[in-house]
């Protein structure tokens, strides 16, 4: 009995979302289709994957190089948040928080006196979001809205540069509240790597990454993937965090089930009539149920796309279930600062809010 409270009380968020789930069946028919399983194949395929690279010490290697590269604790956090913007245009924003989050993490764990460690964990996150909204690819939601809406790409990176512009705008302003100390110089040398396994880890990255962007079935690379990997070290399956997993089934279960709901689609389909309407209230709706699921839910009840692009974009600011991207780089700061999981979650919904402020005060002139 202790061993079950246990499980259920050392990740509060896997058992309300599994809370959530259970309640939701009562309103809707539990349906498989619900479950996005390309994102649950893809996060497993890549969480495999980036345990492989830790265990081998290509994230020392990286954390020491970025050290090197950075004179000050500012332009540290500065240079990886920034390299989290750009990168997850391309590589999208779970793929960029899951790939540098461990590296940023290594690198404050040598630092032990370093301030804003968890404001720099933070603005990762919110840089993986914002930066990943520029291309139609680089999240679900605006694949699924330039797709649903038929946009033109004209249309969509005229909406897409503004958002850029602005967000990139907020980041530069918030690193000025990052606090400049020197880094001392380390006499550590560059971790050795082993050429041989870099060279298989990174063909079976690539070969995830195939599945992740659907040049190939990800339900066939991904199984594949991972038994190469096991192969490769039979103990890995054992440290991926199925929870965070299973919090992600429970989610998609929870929106599919609450989108049944005749009450529900009715009430959606009566606010959603104007551009600020369509703003705040996808903002709302992202705060309960992530971004991704307000957007599938909302588009087929407005025709106001502009707004929804911006609202959802926006809405994945605020809470930590605002985006699903949030939980998983929350989950990595927690596994590597698990006595610090009250004080991560505080600073970033207060982070999150005022970035999220800051966005709604300026689209507000703009809709």
């Amino acid at each position: 009995m202790k061993r079950l409270t246990a499980f259920f009380t050392d990740d509060l968020l896997f058992t309300v979302s599994f809370l959530i789930a259970i309640i939701s069946c009562y309103f809707g028919a539990f349906s498989l289709k619900s479950i996005d399983f390309n994102v649950i194949f893809c996060l497993f395929g890549l969480m495999l994957f980036v345990k492989n690279i830790e265990n081998l010490g290509i994230l020392n290697y990286f954390a020491e190089k970025m050290i090197d590269f950075s004179a000050t604790t500012r332009s540290l956090i500065r240079n990886i948040v920034l390299l989290s913007f750009i990168s997850s245009m391309i590589l999208t924003n779970d793929v960029a928080i899951l790939t540098l989050m461990p590296i940023y993490l290594t690198i404050i764990k040598k630092f032990p006196a370093m301030e804003n460690k968890i404001a720099g964990a933070v603005l990762l996150i919110v840089a993986a979001n914002l930066g990943s909204s520029f291309f139609p690819f680089g999240n679900p939601q605006n694949l699924f809205l330039f797709s649903f809406y038929s946009l033109s790409t004209a249309q969509f990176f005229e909406w897409a540069l503004l958002l850029l512009f602005s967000s990139l705008s907020f980041l530069l302003i918030a690193f000025l509240f990052i606090k400049k100390r020197t880094i001392p110089k380390q006499n550590s040398s560059l971790p050795i790597i082993n050429k041989k396994k870099m060279f298989f880890l990174s063909l079976t990255g690539l070969f995830i990454l195939f599945g992740v962007f659907n040049v190939l079935p990800y339900f066939i690379v991904i199984p594949i993937a991972a038994i190469i990997l096991t192969i490769y070290d039979k103990e890995m399956l054992r440290q991926i965090d199925y929870k965070l997993l299973w919090t992600f089934v429970f989610f998609f279960i929870a929106v599919g089930n609450f989108s049944q709901v005749d009450m529900i689609s009715t009430f959606i389909k009566e606010q959603f009539t104007s551009n600020t309407r369509t703003f705040f209230g996808s903002i709302l709706v992202s705060q309960m149920i992530s971004n991704v699921p307000a957007a599938i839910l909302i588009a087929p009840f407005t025709e106001q796309a502009q707004a929804l692009f911006f609202g959802v974009n926006v809405g994945g600011l605020g809470t930590i279930i605002a985006s699903l991207a949030n939980l998983i780089g929350f989950k990595l700061y927690k596994e590597y600062y698990p006595a610090q999981s009250k004080k991560f979650i505080l600073q970033f919904t207060l982070i999150n809010f005022v970035f999220l402020i800051c966005f709604v005060l300026f689209f507000s002139f703009l809709l």
